[in-house]
């Protein structure tokens, strides 16, 4: 057994819900850190799976895992804030059951940190298609080199409906005194997007952040960008209602302390949210024939049929990642390169 012989650094968070199939290697990627002055709090929320004896389990075998086991699924908001009240490291960061670390993220993430006097740092995305079993691209939501200052505005440009890769996405590391401080927790309510409205009341509150260039976390797409499958217990295509209701919340609590052009930004983002949710619906109207209802919704949007061009062009983007994520495999394998994305 591993014994933690001193104060955690970093609390990391794992809430899980029926991932027996992905558990082990999300906790593996945790304590295989490079840093070892770590806690790992696993939230078993209601899982009707063996998830939570897979848990027990591992934390048998290193004292750094903390084990909670709910007897009722609460969601993945309300379960990270039971993890919140329980962590006892400088630093929190977040891990999602089907996704992992590489092994030196946190390292890299709390030198950074420390370095900018920063209260939260976000990293870019290693994008995990789970159709063809690897890594195909890398996100770039800052500078290639250099920390990015993020800003509340910043953030809410890079949040939109219509962009291949969200903001939201990522899995910030938070200063925990300053969560603690400002009273900034995940809120229950919502069930979908609670990363970004994380982040963005973190924001309103004045945290100091940036974009790190690094890109140390390993996100599973849950719809695969070579074959738009989903992945299994994805949520992904649900929860747009509660992402505009997110936005609405924003602007109404915090509209007195925004600036104009962050109010701005978010209105965009809360418009995009619901212009897609628009052309869902329109594309169902189609695909039933409804064309009353279809009629209908034009009538209301008559520019939702341009959003086509969008998941057009995104779908060519995703493409173009995929072979060249390809072709960089192919050259390391014959040692004409050091490394490609999926290393």
């Amino acid at each position: 057994m591993a014994f933690a012989s001193h104060p955690a650094d970093v609390s990391v968070i794992i809430p899980a819900y029926n991932c027996e199939a992905t558990i082990r290697k999300a906790v593996s990627s945790a304590l295989g850190q490079s840093i070892r002055a770590i806690e790992l709090i696993v939230v078993d929320d209601g899982s009707r799976d063996r998830t939570p004896q897979i848990v027990k389990e591992l934390a048998r075998a290193d004292d750094r895992i903390i084990p909670i086991v709910l007897p009722e699924n609460v969601g993945v908001g309300a379960a990270r804030n039971i993890a919140l009240a329980k962590a006892s490291g400088a630093w929190v960061a977040v891990l999602d059951a089907d996704d992992w670390f590489r092994p030196d993220r946190l390292r890299t993430m709390l030198a950074a940190a420390e370095r900018l006097d920063a209260d939260l740092v976000c990293d870019n995305l290693r994008v995990f298609d789970h159709a063809l079993g690897h890594v195909v691209g890398v996100t770039r939501f800052g500078a290639r080199r250099s920390a990015t200052p993020l800003t509340t505005r910043r953030a809410f440009e890079l949040d939109q409906a219509f962009r291949r890769h969200n903001l939201g996405f990522t899995k910030p590391m938070v200063r925990a005194a300053f969560l603690k401080r400002e009273g900034v927790a995940y809120d229950p309510r919502f069930r979908v997007g609670e990363d970004f409205l994380l982040l963005a009341e973190a924001l309103l509150h004045g945290a100091r952040a940036f974009i790190l260039p690094s890109a140390d976390y390993v996100y599973v797409h849950r719809i695969a960008p070579s074959t738009r499958t989903v992945a299994p217990n994805s949520r992904a295509g649900t929860g747009f209602a509660d992402i505009c209701r997110s936005c609405a919340y924003l602007l109404g609590k915090y509209w007195r302390g925004m600036s104009r052009l962050e109010r701005r930004a978010l209105a965009r983002k809360r418009k995009s949210i619901s212009d897609w949710l628009a052309y869902m619906e329109l594309l169902a109207a189609l695909r039933n024939k409804n064309f009353r209802r279809a009629i209908s919704i034009l009538k209301r949007r008559p520019t939702i049929p341009a959003i086509k061009i969008y998941t057009m062009r995104n779908r060519g983007l995703d493409l173009m990642m995929i072979g060249c994520a390809r072709m960089q495999r192919r050259l390391a394998a014959l040692g004409l390169t050091k490394r490609s994305v999926s290393d």
